[in-house]
This record gives C-alpha cells, structure tokens and sequence, in this order.
C-alpha cells in the first residue's frame, strides 16, 4: 500500500508541474518511453529553467512539446546526447538532471556556472528560436560574427570531435580560428553557435564574445 500510495503522490506532484509549464507557456509534457511517470523533480528545474526567461521569450521560441527520455544513455562530455530539438519540439535525456555535471566550459572567469540541465534547455529552446524566426543563425548578420562558410576557405577550419568509443564528429561549417567562441561546441555552424551563444547569454556567462554579447542584446532587448 505504501509503494501505491507513494506512486499516486509521485503523479499529483507530476500533474501539478506539468500543468505550471503548459498553463505559463503552452507547452506539453510527456515521457518518451510509455509508463514512465515523469519525476515532478525535474519538472520543477526545467520550469525554473524556463523562468530565466522572459516568459515572452520562451513562447516565441515556438516550442509545443517537452520530451523527456531515459533511454538516451549517459550524457558524455563531447557526445551530444544531452538533448535535441525537432518539429517544435524539444527531447531532454533525464541523465543531465540526475548527474549535472559542470565542465570548465561552463565556468566564466568570475566563478560563475551554469549547470548542464540549465544550459540544455537554454541550447535547445536557442535552436527554437532561431527556427521560428526563419533560421537567423544562418542570416549574414550572424554568420559574419565568426567568419562562417558552408565550403572550404583559405584560413578557415573544420571541428573535429573525437570521443573514445564514439564516433567522430564533423563541423559541418567551416569558421574563422581567430573568432571567439563560448566553448568548442559552438564550433560545429552557426546554429549551434547561436544556440550556445543565447544559452551563455540567458544564463550570464561572460564568456560570451563582445561581438555576439552585442547581438544577443539587440535580440533580446525588446523582450525586457
């Protein structure tokens, strides 16, 4: 009796968070593998996720839908499993709340950090954004910040991500080595550079480049 009544009390905590997120920004929440409960605990950060946002903002990243799998594996350090966005939906791997480890990317030189839940959200709902908005991160006025170009140039590079056990991984953009980046992920092509960058920004980082801090600001300015 007491497993079936903590279950039931597991459920209304579920209920109650999943009806916070859907009544303050439309958005639904669902397990992605049937007859897991969601944990009302995770729920509960990804709302305070999302509150970091103007609630403007988070409407206007377009998304509908919040996934959450168990089935994802463990995050890894340089493997994107963390989460993924898809057809106005967003897919978070459950294993970023229970082991949120916090990686020197994620530090600024003030000491500040931003968890890896956090800046997950932040990533995914980034690339929303940049989708609902007619995919700006490939407009000139960003991709010009870091010298980015579908086709090989002279002076220009090419990420290369190599994880034991894993397979490698491309950039698919090439970009200018002299620009500034908040991590190496940002890397790959501009959008994951936006979506980095506006993760960086929301959270505070000041690793942010000057020039796209800039950017960020006039993106986000009318939503303050």
């Amino acid at each position: 009796m007491l497993v079936i009544s903590n279950l039931f009390k597991r459920l209304a905590q579920s209920t109650i968070w999943q009806d916070k997120i859907h009544e303050k920004y439309g958005i639904t929440c669902y397990s992605k593998e049937p007859g897991d409960v969601l944990d009302p605990i995770i729920l509960r950060q990804t709302c305070n996720i999302l509150s970091l946002m103007p609630t403007k903002l988070v409407k206007d990243c377009g998304i509908n839908r919040l996934y959450f799998s168990s089935t994802m594996g463990p995050n890894l350090s340089y493997f994107p499993n963390h989460g993924y966005f898809i057809d106005n939906s967003v897919t978070l791997n459950v294993n970023i709340f229970y082991h949120p480890d916090i990686m020197d990317d994620f530090f600024d030189y003030r000491g500040y950090f931003v968890d890896r839940p956090t800046q997950t959200v932040l990533h995914e709902f980034a690339h929303g954004y940049d989708g609902s908005h007619g995919n700006i991160s490939q407009k000139s006025e960003w991709t010009k910040l870091s010298g980015w170009s579908p086709i090989p140039k002279p002076g220009l590079k090419q990420l290369v991500i190599n994880q034991k056990g894993r397979p490698p991984i491309i950039g698919e953009w090439y970009f200018d080595p002299k620009a500034g980046f908040t991590r190496f992920y940002g890397k790959r092509n501009p959008y994951d550079d936006f979506a980095d960058c506006f993760s960086f920004y929301i959270a505070g980082l000041s690793k942010l480049p000057e020039n796209k801090k800039n950017y960020f600001d006039n993106l986000i300015k009318k939503y303050k």
